[in-house]
């Protein structure tokens, strides 16, 4: 991938802002290339999700929208996480989805500005 070509996770992150959901980016800083990001709604309960390339990296943050294979997410509450995949593998399709998602849990859980 070329230094300046926007990664999926960029697009991602961008997509999900630009409809009111600003995600903090994370890191356990093991590695320069994963990252994962998170959504934290008014209850305390939090989504985080991180991109899946085409050759199974989890958390990629160095992918191009052309290497996309999947969306891993997790909502987590006091009772515990609820895992989602997004892997139809068209990303605008994934993204849609996780966007919908996350709309659908700030509807019951309350949202926050981040």
């Amino acid at each position: 991938m070329k230094p300046s070509q926007i990664t999926a996770f960029q697009t991602a992150l961008a997509r999900l802002a630009a409809a009111g959901f600003r995600c903090t980016v994370e890191s356990d800083g093991k590695a320069t290339d994963e990252s994962w990001a998170a959504y934290y709604f008014a209850d305390t309960s939090h989504l985080t999700w991180g991109a899946v390339s085409d050759t199974g990296a989890e958390n990629s943050t160095t992918h191009p929208v052309s290497g996309h294979r999947a969306l891993s997410a997790f909502f987590t509450t006091d009772h515990g996480d609820e895992p989602q995949l997004f892997d139809t593998g068209d990303f605008d399709q994934d993204v849609a989805a996780l966007r919908d998602w996350i709309s659908h849990l700030a509807d019951t859980y309350g949202t926050t500005q981040q």
